[in-house]
């Protein structure tokens, strides 16, 4: 080898084992979170826009003991939005929309009060004031898009908006099923039929797609819970519902981590979109005081979030270095279906591209290891960085709805100590979530199994004994009813509903 070329072999070789010690510390990082936190799920990682990292954790499927691999495919929840905010301002760059038309330029059935005052670019940038829609079950029985219109109107109705047109933000999947209905209307084409052709071939996204209810899709991953003994999939008999309706045009995409890789890296090319209407979708359109993560400490917010706001695109932070003053942009979304989580980070300045996509996590897992995979790629520490799960939270959507509330129990004694990792719910969650199984779903038995947690982490909680003693009655189990309104009253003498019990028990 000449002196010349020597100084050049020098610079290769330092960047190969720096990307390789890279690679080594993101998947010890990973492999971290799925011992300890049983995390499964898919990761991509690129750096100056060339991929350095893509490695899958865990089982895709838990009962055939398939693994996941950078080509699983998972349902990436909110992250469909992205793509109906693109498919939008391809629309609007045709002509065929333009950002100050109103729904009711589209929508006959939506009432014309409301309507009226709302622009296609509200619902882009989630301004219009529309509900989200909240309980979301009653939606779970719809068939068809226009029956789930006609129950959102009704709810619509009932509820008004969240606030005037424009004057707020709130986060709106009605928005986007609604901006999907446009879409359709204007097209005339079929949602699946309008991406497919002008994102997913000119892209080359062959691995995502449409979710249908009932259709099997090859390669695609089950999403679970991790409890204490097992992975506890998604309980499609309580829950299930028509993606195609539910989740039109807001969440019912399916992909890989490698085509997520394809259409982040065409947010810097004008393949998609000339750069002027790449800016339009870039652009930032509201500022505000915090990204939407919940329980992030504000620490990391001034650290990692900088100036937040949203635009077409999703999320938007600007951070500045502290030192050169240098001012970095990055985009993202995140997305949660059923038991699967996603997220995706696009740091502009240097092109990087963090991709995750789970189907087992917790809530803010994946945001965590993101911030953390960023710091590694500009060697950072990374060990101040935590984001903490709301127990009650996961405990409620994750475990006591797909499994059951022994389960949930389980889990609640499980992480109760936990208090680095997790925000731990008090009594009053505890005697909440009591009256809410015996009051809403009629299960005295499993009732009965909360509030003794309640009185086994708080003993002299005089409020856990009376909620038990009126479980008893309802029981109609006189003794256990007695004894429990006896410790309540000994715990609060002043307590006149145990008082009143015992009298009517004939037990003064």
């Amino acid at each position: 080898m000449s002196v010349l070329m020597l100084p050049v072999f020098l610079v290769v070789l330092t960047c190969q084992q720096s990307s390789q010690s890279s690679s080594n510390q993101i998947d010890n990082l990973i492999k971290d979170y799925t011992v300890n936190h049983g995390f499964m799920g898919s990761v991509l990682v690129a750096d100056k826009g060339k991929v350095v990292f893509a490695k899958g954790y865990g089982l895709a499927d838990v009962e055939k003991n398939i693994p996941n691999t950078p080509e699983t495919k998972f349902m990436i929840g909110s992250i469909t939005k992205q793509f109906t905010a693109m498919l939008v301002t391809q629309l609007v760059e045709k002509g065929k929309i333009k950002l100050d038309n109103t729904i009711s330029n589209f929508i006959l059935d939506f009432p014309k009060d409301i309507g009226k005052k709302i622009t296609v670019e509200m619902l882009l940038c989630h301004t219009s004031g529309l509900i989200f829609p909240e309980g979301i079950e009653k939606y779970y029985y719809a068939t068809s898009k226009e029956e789930w219109l006609q129950i959102y109107l009704k709810q619509l109705s009932e509820e008004g908006l969240r606030f005037e047109p424009g004057k707020g933000y709130g986060y709106s999947n009605g928005g986007y099923i609604i901006l999907g209905l446009i879409i359709e209307k204007v097209t005339g084409k079929s949602y699946e039929e309008v991406l497919t052709a002008q994102i997913l071939k000119p892209l080359g996204m062959t691995r995502t797609g449409y979710d249908r209810k009932g259709v099997a899709v090859e390669n695609r991953a089950t999403s679970y819970a991790k409890l204490r003994d097992r992975y506890n999939p998604w309980n499609e008999e309580t829950n299930s519902f028509d993606p195609t309706v539910q989740f039109f045009g807001c969440g019912n995409l399916y992909s890989t981590v490698g085509d997520l890789f394809k259409f982040s890296k065409a947010l810097s090319t004008n393949r998609l979109l000339s750069k002027k209407y790449m800016d339009m979708y870039l652009k930032m359109r509201n500022i505000k005081k915090r990204p939407p993560i919940p329980n992030i400490p504000e620490k990391l917010i001034n650290e990692f979030f900088g100036t937040c706001g949203n635009g077409f695109v999703g999320e938007i932070s600007i951070i500045e270095d502290p030192d050169t003053k240098k001012k970095e942009t990055f985009y993202w979304h995140d997305g949660t279906y059923k038991l699967f989580k996603s997220n995706h980070f696009h740091y502009m300045a240097d092109d990087q591209i963090i991709i995750i996509c789970s189907n087992c996590s917790f809530l803010c897992e994946g945001n965590e290891i993101v911030l953390k995979i960023h710091q590694l790629l500009n060697n950072n520490t990374y060990d101040h960085i935590r984001i903490k799960h709301s127990l009650s939270q996961y405990i409620e959507e994750d475990v006591a709805t797909h499994a059951c509330i022994p389960a949930a129990v389980d889990e609640y004694f499980r992480f109760k100590d936990d208090t680095v990792h997790f925000i731990v719910p008090g009594l009053d969650w505890l005697l909440w979530a009591g009256r809410y199984v015996a009051q809403e779903m009629s299960d005295l038995d499993n009732s009965i199994l909360l509030f003794q947690a309640a009185i086994t982490v708080y003993p002299d909680s005089w409020q856990a004994y009376d909620a038990l003693g009126d479980v008893y009655m309802a029981k109609e189990d006189k003794e256990q009813a007695v004894q429990n309104f006896k410790k309540s009253l000994e715990l609060n003498p002043q307590n006149t509903d145990a008082e009143q019990m015992l009298i009517k028990l004939g037990k003064e």
